[in-house]
């Protein structure tokens, strides 16, 4: 306590050289006797500052208006006991942090701030000569530091402007700082940890609103999963049960906006990885790619997933066109030739399927169904057919199995398909509309065409604007015309182009005719994927070559009408999704695969996997 005891001693030389009279009373107890150190209030003199609800910056220069011996510099000595103090009505403390920081707050410890509280303003500026104010108002009773928040900005220098206190009109700071935005969080790690998760993350069922993340550990327990916007993951939701199969379904998203999730299970956490929501009917652009056949596991399929998974051809959304999983559409063929040869893609890119004929192999494609998490949107409750939107675009995806006899009755039957179909495409409002399906309509492949796919749903497609068909099956690509009925769409006609794209993997099959007057281009040499933009008025479709060539492009133009039926909100929108919503699924262990009634494949079965071939460098 030296600075009291020579203030004591002091005051008491002073008395009795008045002859014992009263010691005089200084005006202000800040204004310190001629040549005597200031009066301490604080016991704590030798304290640094301390302040909570600041990330405290320290200046490189601190300048006042102002003084009186007690200057500004001592506001920044980390010592309660020494202070800056001026007296009078606006004197201020300034503050050069040397570069524009980023700032959203200020902290004070008042000197005697127990005894009186003081009156103050708060303002910044970046070039030191106009300042905004940030706060005007009292600090609170006490002597320790207050933080003074106020909203987030950008600024060199913060000014404290004082105009007395509650006592007198002395304006004294012991200690101040600037207070900088809190540091980002670092985002997390992009690389898994722990035990590896036998099947990663796969996205499914992505709406403007929710998606579905699922995946399997190899012990029975309730992963979590954390998510939101880019890489801040501030939810987390619960699988809710235990198991080894888990479908775990993200909520409250907003349409359009790019998510980020990380899945902690059974002792391993994936590396972040992060999607799009679906768009809403306002938007006018959408990114989509599609394939079929591909689904073997093999050398061809993953340098076409190695071309695919590059930024410039990857898409918002996957359309897998059936044969998803060679040859018999097991559980194990579901694992081994689509989720690990595609889990890179599948953690980033939602997949809408149809099932092929090799997914019938296997009870009907039971296990394809407990695979996949679709929408069941139709009045069967069923994921074997279902419709959702994306942007500007319709999607219709149909079960063909059901028109060829491969489904049975209790499964699905092509009446109540095509009843459906017809519902759900008279209610579209979505300035395009793409259909796809297994089996196809149009094709002089090895399977050549399906004639009842053709006849049951071409009049529908024609009858409600159908811009698009894509399909699978032979294992070729093929494009054909504008096709109106059973020919080439002529004079008043719109006719609808029908694409083959079946060359995701499986081996390329000759045709088995020349090329007939209605193909406008056939290719069986090259293995690709269709990658589609929707732009306005304007659709592209370009086969895209495991070489990362374009070998073919389709571009269709339409004028667009404003109806109003497309005026309906995007959160009305979002709840016409969610109340088709998809089923939960299996998600807990079971055996598989579950073969109750083999049923034969459409064609005989083939030699699907290719020789093993290093992927390129």
């Amino acid at each position: 306590m030296r600075k009291r005891l020579l203030v004591s001693t002091g005051l008491l030389g002073a008395w009795l050289a008045t002859g014992c009279e009263s010691p005089p009373v200084p005006t202000d107890s800040d204004e310190p006797p001629a040549a005597l150190p200031a009066p301490a209030a604080q016991d704590d003199e030798e304290a640094s500052l301390s302040a909570s609800n600041c990330n405290q910056l320290t200046p490189k220069a601190v300048t006042a208006s102002g003084d009186d011996g007690n200057v500004a510099a001592n506001t920044q000595d980390d010592n309660l006991g020494t202070r800056w103090s001026a007296q009078g009505q606006g004197v201020w403390l300034q503050m050069d942090l040397g570069s524009v920081q980023s700032l959203t707050g200020t902290t004070i410890a008042w000197h005697r701030g127990n005894e009186r509280q003081n009156h103050f303003v708060l303002a910044t500026s970046t070039d030191g000569a106009t300042f905004t104010q940030a706060y005007a108002g009292d600090s609170a009773l006490n002597a320790s530091a207050q933080t003074t928040s106020f909203s987030a900005r950008n600024a060199r220098y913060v000014r404290i402007t004082v105009n007395g206190n509650t006592v007198n009109d002395w304006n004294s700071i012991a200690e101040t700082r600037a207070c900088a935005a809190a540091a980002p969080p670092a985002p997390p790690s992009s690389s898994d940890s722990g035990p590896v998760l036998p099947r990663l993350p796969y996205l499914q069922s992505v709406k403007q609103t929710s998606a579905i993340v699922a995946f399997r550990t190899a012990s029975s327990c309730t992963p979590t999963v954390r998510y939101g916007e880019g890489t801040s993951l501030t939810n987390t939701v619960s699988a809710g049960v235990a198991g080894t199969r888990h479908a775990v379904k993200l909520s409250d998203l907003t349409a359009g906006r790019t998510y980020g999730y990380v899945v902690s299970a059974c002792g391993s956490t994936t590396g972040l990885r992060g999607f799009q929501t679906s768009t809403p009917s306002s938007a006018t652009k959408v990114h989509f790619t599609a394939m079929g056949d591909f689904g073997t596991g093999g050398s061809f399929q993953k340098k076409v997933m190695a071309v695919m998974s590059t930024p410039a051809w990857r898409s918002e959304l996957l359309l897998a066109l059936g044969d998803n999983a060679y040859p018999d559409g097991t559980d194990a063929e579901f694992q081994a030739h689509l989720f690990t040869p595609m889990a890179s893609l599948l953690r980033e890119v939602p997949m809408f399927a149809t099932p092929g004929n090799h997914e019938y192999v296997t009870n009907q494609a039971q296990p394809y169904l407990d695979n996949l998490y679709l929408p069941a949107n139709n009045p069967a409750g069923t994921e074997r057919y279902y419709s959702f939107d994306w942007g500007p675009v319709h999607f219709i995806s149909l079960d063909s199995n059901c028109a060829v006899g491969l489904a049975s009755a209790d499964r699905c039957t092509l009446a109540a398909q095509k009843a459906w179909a017809e519902s759900d495409l008279a209610a579209n409002t979505r300035p395009w509309t793409v259909a796809f399906f297994h089996h196809p309509s149009w094709s002089s492949g090895e399977h050549g065409s399906q004639l009842t796919m053709r006849r049951q749903f071409g009049p529908l497609f024609e009858k409600y604007g159908v811009d698009l068909v894509l399909t699978g099956h032979d294992h070729d690509y093929e494009r054909s015309k504008p096709m109106y009925g059973d020919n080439v769409a002529s004079g008043s006609q719109r006719g609808i182009p029908y694409l083959v794209v079946g060359s995701g993997g499986a081996t390329l099959r000759p045709f088995a005719t020349s090329q007939p007057a209605w193909t406008a281009l056939r290719d069986n040499q090259a293995y690709g994927f269709l990658d589609v933009t929707v732009d306005g008025g304007t659709l592209t479709a370009r086969l895209i070559t495991s070489s990362n060539t374009v070998r073919d492009t389709l571009t269709l133009k339409k004028t667009l009408a404003k109806s109003a039926a497309r005026v309906a909100s995007s959160a009305d929108e979002a709840a016409a999704e969610e109340a088709h919503d998809t089923p939960p699924g299996p998600t807990d262990d079971r055996a598989e695969p579950r073969v109750l009634r083999p049923v034969q494949p459409a064609d005989t079965l083939e030699s699907v996997a290719d020789p093993e071939e290093p992927l390129p460098q």
